[in-house]
């Protein structure tokens, strides 16, 4: 299982690859397509955090391609948003050819159009959480349509990854695994990611309290409970109890998320993640697993109420 982590820091390329990472993905911004489609029309997920979370433009991209491949790594570009137009997806497919042209493993998209699209360009497909792979019909469709690999929803648990990847094999999987978590489903979350609280998450996180109640008591509960939500799961998921699973289930990648997070947290995260596998192939059961596996180092509070996990039915 190799271990997907976010490239929004060249200068730390370096320390990502020593501490396990095996794999890239990264996005980037363009000045040609903000002018021709508006500051609304994202090129992927991430585009209305604009250089916080896609730091390069393309031609950028393309010298990074390079130099992950020169370290004998592999690197993704997305390409996730929730919607394109027909002539933004004319606009990708121009993308997509210099991408290939500079030698990228893969693209991540998140429609069928473009998984069209870079399968007649003979360019690897990884199918987005945004596509919202459910069950094993869709996975069979994007399958039968030419997709390399498959990135299972954030909140689909275990038990069911399990029965995609058993009933529709020949293409790659993977996983959510660290950092990041959200409480609504990807693939039906129609909002942006901006700043300016274009959806349903960063609505609420960032709205002043509309909560009314007779009595004090409950509101105050209520609103505790929110930000102990948004600070364990939204701002730090794990999904380590899960690992031993997903090794013998031959998953191809887990991902850390975080293209706006801090270098040297991803960083722990990988350490974390990579060691946890090891211990996992060496071990004969889930529950030999739990016994040895390394736990955060803020194990009691992230651990204690299970407000952080990614696959809550692993929790030791």
């Amino acid at each position: 299982m190799r271990i997907l982590v976010p490239l929004n820091n060249m200068e730390h390329i370096d320390d990502y690859i020593a501490s396990g990472a095996g794999e890239f993905y990264i996005g980037f911004q363009d000045e040609e397509w903000t002018s021709k489609f508006g500051e609304y029309a994202d090129i992927n997920r991430m585009s209305g955090f604009k250089e916080n979370a896609n730091p390069f433009s393309l031609e950028d991209v393309v010298d990074i391609i390079e130099i992950v491949k020169n370290k004998g790594m592999s690197i993704y570009v997305t390409f996730n948003s929730s919607i394109y137009s027909e002539d933004q997806l004319n606009q990708i497919k121009k993308y997509f050819i210099v991408l290939k042209e500079g030698g990228v493993d893969g693209v991540i998209v998140s429609c069928i159009e473009l998984v069209e699209i870079a399968v007649k360009l003979e360019l690897p497909v990884v199918v987005s959480t945004i596509a919202g792979v459910y069950n094993t019909q869709i996975a069979s469709f994007y399958r039968d349509r030419g997709a390399n690999r498959i990135i299972i929803p954030r909140d689909m648990s275990v038990d069911e990854i399990e029965t995609i990847v058993k009933e529709v094999p020949d293409v790659e999987y993977e996983v959510f695994m660290m950092r990041n978590g959200c409480i609504f489903s990807d693939a039906n979350c129609l909002g942006l990611h901006r700043n300016e609280s274009c959806s349903i998450c960063g609505s609420l996180n960032n709205a002043t309290s509309q909560i009314q109640m007779k009595e004090e008591g409950k509101k105050q509960k209520i609103e505790w409970n929110d930000l102990l939500y948004t600070k364990s799961f939204h701002e730090y998921a794990c999904g380590l109890c899960s690992l031993y699973r997903f090794v013998k289930m031959n998953i191809t990648a887990c991902k850390i998320v975080g293209r706006t997070d801090e270098w040297k947290n991803i960083c722990s995260d990988i350490r974390y993640v990579k060691h946890n596998i090891e211990i996992a192939k060496n071990c004969k059961s889930q529950e030999e697993f739990l016994e040895r596996m390394q736990l955060p180092e803020e194990n009691e509070l992230l651990c204690k109420d299970g407000l952080s996990c990614y696959y809550p039915e692993m929790r030791f």
